[in-house]
């Protein structure tokens, strides 16, 4: 018996590359599913770091700031809240619906090591943003000599 190369078929390349893209579209929205098939939308964020903290700017246009928790532990920061609709529009005139509402919920881990009594928060514009203090071993830790 001899072993036969396979070859994707003629007429598959395309299907697979088109289920390739559009799950790179998915995953342009961080969904997260929840009992019952409801579902809650996590927001855009940056996360960066400078040379003494991260920084993370989380997009939460049309939220209000008493509307929206920040929890920290030592692995990960947590953003949680509800963005809540001010009126109400008839469904028959919409050409286009992109814009969210109803509760959301982030899980962003901390690139560094960051120290958790030394964060701050500010909301401003429509943007939240959360700085966070590195700790001295995240900020360049120790070099050990070779001997």
């Amino acid at each position: 018996m001899s072993l036969v190369r396979w070859q994707r078929p003629q007429n598959l390349g395309n299907v697979v590359d088109e289920m390739d893209r559009m799950f790179r579209e998915l995953a342009r929205f961080p969904w997260v599913s929840l009992p019952g098939g409801e579902f809650e939308w996590g927001p855009a964020v940056d996360v960066y770091e400078t040379e003494n903290e991260v920084v993370i700017k989380a997009n939460l246009a049309g939220a209000k700031k008493e509307d929206v928790e920040v929890n920290a532990t030592e692995e990960a920061l947590t953003i949680h809240g509800e963005m809540k609709k001010e009126e109400e529009i008839k469904e028959e005139g919409y050409y286009r619906r992109e814009l969210r509402y109803g509760t959301f919920h982030r899980v962003i881990p901390w690139p560094s090591t960051v120290d958790s009594e030394n964060i701050s928060a500010k909301f401003d514009d429509g943007i939240l943003e959360i700085r966070a203090a590195k700790t001295e071993k995240a900020k360049g830790g120790k070099k050990i000599e070779v001997k």
